[in-house]
């Protein structure tokens, strides 16, 4: 469980540089969209891989149970880890400092990557089934 945690937090980490290099107009456009879609999957076949390796013979339910926890460790965890500091921050520095602009965009960047490492979970959960259902299909043959 703690390994697709990490695999999802790095998902999301490999966003927000992206999104970050295209925001600071070091990637094109085209470069960018390119980008953001090998990640997609490459982080999709990562985590497919990690799953397959990590969980052995169990069943779908427990496997599907421990996807979940962690996906919802991240998601849980992850903003609390990047907003905290920031608000205790804001409170501690002067609002001259033009911390509380900071704020919002790392909250949109955020709440992106956190949208980014939820599809790869969902394309790997897809690809996980897709295999199962052919791997039942053949085997009835």
């Amino acid at each position: 469980m703690l390994a697709l945690a990490g695999m999802n937090a790095l998902t999301a980490s490999g966003c927000v540089l992206i999104y970050w290099a295209a925001g600071s107009r070091c990637l094109t456009q085209g470069a960018f969209l390119v980008s953001l879609v090998v990640f997609f999957v490459v982080m999709s076949a990562l985590w497919v891989r990690l799953e397959r390796s990590v969980s052995g013979g169990r069943d779908g339910l427990s496997r599907l149970g421990r996807g979940t926890v962690a996906l919802v460790l991240v998601v849980v965890g992850l903003p609390a880890i990047v907003l905290a500091p920031l608000f205790a921050l804001q409170e501690a520095i002067p609002i001259d400092a033009g911390l509380t602009e900071l704020i919002r965009p790392v909250m949109v960047l955020l709440l992106i990557a956190l949208a980014f490492m939820v599809a790869v979970n969902l394309a790997g959960l897809g690809v996980l089934a897709v295999s199962a259902l052919r791997a039942s299909l053949t085997s009835r043959r």
